[in-house]
């Protein structure tokens, strides 16, 4: 779930990078800090959200070219860096998403070529640019192995794709108990970015919920004391301008926005939500009004369309919109 179920102007009161945690992911705030890594312990304990992952088949993806093996020397703030092409790919990736599962980048990364994942993770760790961290995911305790970038890793990402057509980077975990959560999100990811490239459009940048969170509201920030209606329009007006929709009073963010270019040179985007199994009928309906494309496990999905529809069909045929929430 996304990170903005708090009402603005809680939010604005608080110095913007150093807004709180969350207490879950049905309500509740987070860290906004995206630019800093955060410690955390790598074996952590406590129960989380269970992944897609463990239970859902994914597409496969067509890739580029098997990208280089053989090693350049990089200079980073003084360091020197051996690096091939494909443990660049790899932490570019991982800093796009902040984190992703061991077991995802195996499949569609390296789908033909698992040897090379593990070789790549050794070289990386063994110059501290990634870590690789495991949780306990799930009321069964799964064990889920993720990846997330060092300091060290974003700096060097940051210095290599500095025109990634702004695409922003991220170093170390944002809460543990969203580690599964956050890794889910790679899955749905992969199964939409299919669906656009069957199209013939190319992906540009993906923007995660701690960028759109930010823009929304350091732009809401001086506007905590206005009153009840110039607030509420000053708030359309900046969820207007970033791609955003006012559902009950609030801003709703997506977990992931996917931006891209049509055959005809146009730029698009579409925005994603993945829910869990702790959604209430009325999170995802609204999650559905604000336009967002809604993931989940095939149980979630089944128990919230019925739930959406009174029982009634798989469509939810709600005020403004004819949507359902899609099955991973």
């Amino acid at each position: 779930m996304s990170r903005s179920s708090r009402d603005e102007r809680d939010q604005t009161n608080e110095p913007w990078g150093r807004t709180p945690l969350s207490q879950d992911r049905s309500g509740g705030a987070t860290s906004a800090e995206g630019n800093q890594e955060q410690s955390t312990n790598c074996h952590i304990q406590q129960p989380v959200a269970k992944s897609p992952s463990q239970s859902v088949r994914w597409p496969e993806r067509e890739h580029s070219a098997a990208p280089r093996r053989s090693r350049d020397l990089v200079f980073v703030r003084n360091r020197a860096y051996r690096i091939s092409s494909a443990a660049r790919q790899l932490i570019t990736e991982v800093g796009k998403f902040r984190t992703i599962a061991v077991a995802d980048l195996a499949r569609y990364r390296y789908a033909r070529e698992p040897g090379r994942l593990r070789q790549d993770l050794v070289t990386l760790k063994a110059q501290k640019l990634v870590r690789q961290c495991r949780v306990m995911a799930g009321t069964g305790w799964e064990k889920l192995s993720v990846l997330v970038l060092t300091r060290e890793g974003k700096h060097l990402v940051q210095q290599e794709y500095r025109a990634a057509q702004g695409q922003r980077f991220y170093a170390g975990f944002a809460k543990p108990q969203e580690v599964a959560h956050d890794a889910a999100i790679y899955h749905m990811y992969q199964v939409e970015a299919a669906e656009i490239e069957k199209r013939g459009r190319t992906i540009k940048r993906v923007v995660l919920d701690y960028e759109l969170k930010g823009a929304v509201y350091k732009l809401l920030a001086n506007a905590r004391s206005l009153p009840p209606l110039e607030y509420a329009q000053r708030q359309a007006k900046v969820a207007a301008e970033n791609g955003l929709t006012v559902i009950d009073g609030k801003i709703l963010l997506p977990d992931l926005r996917i931006e891209y270019e049509t055959a005809d040179g146009e730029v698009a985007k579409v925005d994603l939500e993945l829910v869990t199994e702790h959604y209430r009928r009325s999170q995802a309906a609204g999650k559905l009004r604000a336009g967002f494309k809604v993931y989940a496990d095939r149980a979630s999905a089944l128990r919230l369309n019925a739930s959406l529809t009174y029982g009634r069909g798989s469509v939810y045929d709600g005020p403004e919109l004819t949507a359902t929430i899609l099955s991973l």
